[in-house]
């Protein structure tokens, strides 16, 4: 998502996608794979079903076998490692995903871009504090068990070869280790970045950042288990006469598509835990209207995942001047009945990297939203993760917008309790 309120945002109406940030080619195959062992049917049209076939369960293989700890213990790729000279079953994807739960966006912060005089102040330039081992552990005790952390890189870097300022790099490391010390998963990505615009004008210079920027953050995290995962981009989009095109169009489509293999092509090369770490790949402003859903060509690689954005129903979610009634389930359910079967009936894991619903005043509402939302990518074995931008204006603020903050990160309390009841207890 882009920057917003403390700070201003300016979103053009979409469908269902949110507002952020964020050549090609590779030799690896689009899939062909079609699986429907750990997918639900997409024939009811409500959410209102409590059922669900995606397993939630982390304490048991179908195997019978305990999970392996080491990316590295299946030289052979049969799904089958070695430990301690006992057999042990390799994570798949969709075995990460069930174990993610609901998760938290630190947003606004790690992607902060713009402090000139000082560029390591990034993470306070937006306006929200220093992040803290307190705050993992407040999120860890509320009931998330994922961090999402989205990283603007472009404040960071020099030369032609990009080389990432060594003391970002380990600040990002450093907090990503707060969470990951609670057992947490962590979401390592590329956010708010210009030269991504995915044309076919601009994709060797996309390119050409994308496997330059990911090489290095790929090699740092290298040693780190299947709790942290990479995504590869954010909301890749274009810009045209300075007005973001959140629709897109076929050219667009198919360079983040080849993006998207550049970029995993140069995490998995990096070697060790990263040839099998599990890789979030978006669509065009990792949309989920069925324009942009249908238009993703997955690589044929076993650990991958599409990732995606929903502010939805959007005049209730994201439109602040929209309306503040949840009425609108349709929506909701069409979405996630496309990507059951256009993904994960298909084998790929889909993991919701950011949701949220504006305040409005309207707290019963956004309860009644988040309780539908829950459930229906429960249903469909779907992670969340909410979008907090830290932002608590109010909701009669004519210039306010995309009033999402739900974690005070100074004090460590929630400001709606009961709207975060609804997320985690839902998700359960």
């Amino acid at each position: 998502m882009q920057r917003s309120t403390l700070i201003a945002a300016f979103c053009l109406p979409f469908i269902l996608v949110g507002c952020g940030g964020g050549g090609g080619g590779g030799s690896t195959p689009p899939v062909t794979v079609t699986s429907s062992a750990v997918a639900t049917s997409s024939s009811s049209s409500s959410l209102s079903s409590s059922s669900s076939s995606v397993s939630s369960s982390s304490s048991s293989t179908a195997s019978g076998l305990a999970f392996c700890a080491n990316l590295t213990s299946d030289p052979d790729g049969d799904g089958v490692g070695l430990e301690n000279n006992q057999s042990c079953q390799m994570r798949t994807g969709f075995d990460i995903t069930a174990e993610m739960g609901v998760g938290w966006n630190l947003g606004n912060t790690m992607d902060a871009t713009g402090n000139t005089s000082n560029p390591l102040g990034d993470e306070t330039y937006w306006g929200n504090p220093k992040t803290t081992k307190a705050n993992m552990d407040a999120l860890k005790t509320a009931g998330f068990n994922t961090l999402r952390l989205p990283v603007s890189w472009d404040d960071h870097f020099t030369g032609t070869d990009y080389a990432i300022d060594k003391a970002w790099m380990d600040r990002v490391e450093e907090i990503a280790k707060y969470a990951l010390d609670n057992n947490m998963y962590v979401i390592v990505n590329i956010h708010h970045n210009g030269w991504v615009a995915p044309s076919l004008a601009n994709e060797a210079n996309s390119k050409d950042h994308l496997v330059k920027l990911w090489k290095q953050i790929a090699e740092r995290f290298k040693s780190y288990d299947h709790h942290v995962i990479f995504e590869t981009m954010n909301e890749p989009r274009v810009a045209v006469n300075g007005v973001d095109d959140w629709s897109g169009k076929q050219e667009y489509f198919d360079v983040v598509n080849r993006l998207n293999v550049a970029a995993l092509d140069a995490i998995r090369k990096t070697g060790g835990n990263n040839e099998k770490r599990l890789v979030m790949l978006p669509g065009y402003v990792a949309g989920s209207s069925s324009l942009q859903l249908n238009a993703v060509v997955m690589p044929n690689d076993k650990m991958i995942a599409l990732s995606t954005h929903a502010y939805s129903p959007y005049s209730f979610a994201l439109d602040q001047k929209g309306t503040d009634k949840f009425t609108d389930t349709k929506t909701l359910d069409d979405m996630y009945s496309l990507m059951n079967t256009k993904f994960i009936l298909n084998g790929i894991p889909v993991i919701m990297g950011e949701w949220a619903s504006t305040d409005k005043g309207n707290l019963a509402e956004r309860i009644k939203h988040a309780e539908y939302y829950i459930k229906g990518a429960k249903k469909y074995g779907i992670p969340t993760v909410w979008w907090d931008n830290g932002n608590f204006s109010k909701p009669t603020d004519p210039n306010a917008s995309d009033i999402m903050g739900m974690l005070d990160r100074k004090t460590n309390t929630w400001a709606f309790p009961t709207l975060l009841d609804a997320i985690i207890k839902n998700a359960k």
